[in-house]
Formats: C-alpha cells, sequence, structure tokens
C-alpha cells in the first residue's frame, strides 16, 4: 500500500523536500507477451517487432521488447488487491508520483507537462518501480488561484536496478481565490 505523505502547512516546507527520494512505488505485474500483444491490438500497432523474436533478434534485442510506453504502465501499482473491502491499494491515477509531494492542501491541480525518455528495453519478465524525487518549486498566482508548479523526476528501474526510462512531471497546486484578492 501507497502512503499518501502528511499535508504541510506552506510551499517553504515543500521547497526543503527538494531532492528527497518520495515513496517508492512497485508495478503490481511483470510484462508478458500477452500484455505486450494486447497493447498492441488496441492502438493496432501491426509492428513484427512486437510478435516476430527473430526479427527482433535480429535488430539486436535479446527477445521481443515492450513498446516505450508500456514501461508507465509496468510500473503502476494495483488499483486494488484481493481482501480490500473498499477504497484502493494503489495510486489514484497512474501518474501518482507528484501526489507523494508533502504540500499544502489545496482543492485544484492539474498537469501542465510531462517528458519521458526511454534508456533501454522493457522486455517479458521485467517488472519496474518508480522511484522519484521533488525537483523544483515555483509558487505561482494564476487566475485560477494561488498555489506552485512542482516538477517531479521519475526513474523506472527493472528488477536488475537498470533504468529503463525516466519521466519528468510538472504540475500545478493551489486554491482558489476570490474575485478582488
Amino acid at each position: 500500500m501507497i502512503e499518501i505523505p502528511e499535508s504541510v502547512e506552506t510551499w517553504e516546507e515543500t521547497e526543503k523536500t527538494i531532492g528527497e527520494t518520495l515513496p517508492v512505488i512497485y508495478g503490481a505485474d511483470a510484462a508478458t507477451l500477452g500484455w505486450i500483444r494486447q497493447w498492441n491490438e488496441v492502438i493496432e500497432a501491426d509492428c513484427p517487432l512486437y510478435y516476430d523474436e527473430e526479427l527482433a533478434q535480429r535488430l539486436g534485442y535479446k527477445t521481443i521488447p515492450a513498446p516505450a510506453g508500456m514501461a508507465m504502465a509496468v510500473g503502476t501499482a494495483s488499483w486494488w488487491e484481493p481482501g480490500v473491502e473498499e477504497g484502493r491499494v494503489g495510486p489514484l491515477y497512474p501518474l501518482a508520483m507528484p501526489m507523494l509531494v508533502p504540500t499544502p492542501r489545496h482543492s485544484l491541480g492539474f498537469a501542465t507537462d510531462t517528458e519521458v525518455e526511454f534508456l533501454r528495453p522493457l522486455y517479458p519478465g521485467d517488472t519496474l518501480r518508480q522511484v522519484g524525487r521533488l525537483v523544483s518549486v515555483t509558487r505561482k498566482r494564476l487566475k485560477v488561484g494561488d498555489g506552485a508548479f512542482f516538477t517531479v523526476e521519475i526513474e523506472f528501474i527493472n528488477q536488475n536496478d537498470e533504468t529503463v526510462a525516466v519521466q519528468r512531471v510538472t504540475t500545478w497546486s493551489g486554491n482558489p481565490v476570490e474575485e478582488g484578492e
């Protein structure tokens, strides 16, 4: 179960956590050939790399690789587990790492951008964990409210301690302001 940290009182307290490692998120399942097939069926990706092992090996892969974007799915914790009567045990949405940043209580929030660098292939049998850290906080009052932009860098690391992908996510969180404030 992922523990959501206690909120802090001020953005200054959030800024003090820059560089600290956030709680680790463990992916619920390993990548599988079946998952790779289903992933490609949904988007109708007729790429032989994802079903022809001989071709994959000729191209330098050890076996059929997963599409790069699957790293985020394989690195996602379960949303529910047997025995849990209500609620979720995992993240509230797949990009949960920003939710693990200790922030002041807020009622507004949205992702503003994300970028992902894929560093090595993801193969059947690989499991991933997400290790994130807060890299920046920029306080900003917007038309929608008063809050801060913050950026989290997330490494997707496999069972061999190899980084498969690095994602940077920027979100804004804050509270609405009354007209005239």
